[in-house]
């Protein structure tokens, strides 16, 4: 819905002007809003800068492979696109979890929510309860609003995406996380896509480690099985852009067109693997 102007009758249906309706508390609602999204920018990049400590290296290089199904690993992990860096990292932070160690989101939640501001604490506490990364069918769309049916629990909810559905069709499925910013879901990062018709068998092999996944922690919420097995979700991914002959990874891309970004990664993965002993 567009805003009328300052002197058209305010949208409620009261009769008075929008500037002396409703204006005054939309403007204010607004400003909360890039405040909120401002503060959750600066702690992706806190993220970042905090998951390179050294203190995680081995945990990243663990994680990396996992996550990538092999295609991608501590050698070669200065090959992945931006997007596919930024992909993996929010796993790391949200989701990557060893046995009997905390999430590095976890971590950070511990040690540094004193000093940030409060629009920081506040979509740092909202995003501490952020469920796992999935998948999601895109049922319908208005504008930048979709209407997301979670592919696992069937759960149907509303998500803003400022870029509209983009290239995505009913049908289709977005990788990513939604998280909550102020009552609105918006995903963590730019989400993929898998087309209908690669689908195929995902929800058998989702069935398929709930099973066993059940046999080890029989009182596991749908969170944690996510945390320990959505990975599968982009090895689903991967293995389909395979059988439909496509580059699985952007490394495989003989025609990438950001090498100049894959080259300034590389110095930062090589003092990596330098403390790795790699």
């Amino acid at each position: 819905m567009s805003k009328p102007g300052r002197n058209d009758p305010c949208y409620c249906g009261s009769g008075e002007k929008y500037k002396k309706c409703h204006m005054a508390e939309d403007k204010a609602a607004e400003a909360e809003l890039r405040e909120a999204a401002k503060a959750g920018t600066w702690l992706r990049r806190d993220f970042l800068m905090f998951g390179r400590e050294e203190r995680f290296a081995e945990s990243f290089a663990m994680a990396l492979p996992l996550y990538w199904n092999n295609y991608y690993t501590i050698d070669n992990a200065e090959e992945m696109s931006e997007n596919e860096a930024i992909r993996f990292f929010d796993w790391f932070v949200f989701d990557y979890q060893r046995e009997d160690q905390p999430r590095l989101i976890e971590v950070y939640y511990d040690e540094r929510r004193k000093g940030l501001s409060e629009a920081q604490q506040n979509v740092l506490d909202s995003w501490l309860k952020a469920p796992a990364a999935g998948a999601y069918e895109l049922l319908d769309y208005e504008g930048q609003t979709l209407q997301l049916k979670d592919f696992v629990t069937g759960q149907e909810f509303e998500l803003y995406e400022p870029a509209g559905h983009g290239l995505v069709e009913p049908g289709d499925l977005l990788l990513g996380r939604p998280v909550e910013i102020l009552g609105r879901y918006e995903f963590s990062t730019m989400a993929a896509y898998l087309p209908q018709d690669e689908i195929a068998d995902l929800a058998d092999t989702m069935e398929k480690a709930r099973v066993a996944d059940a046999e080890r922690f029989p009182d596991a919420t749908e969170d944690e099985f996510m945390r320990r097995h959505g990975f599968l979700i982009i090895h689903h991914a991967l293995a389909q852009a395979e059988l439909k002959g496509r580059p699985a990874v952007a490394a495989q891309n003989a025609d990438r067109t950001d090498r100049k970004l894959v080259r300034k990664a590389t110095k930062s993965l090589r003092s990596l693997q330098e403390r790795l002993g790699a």
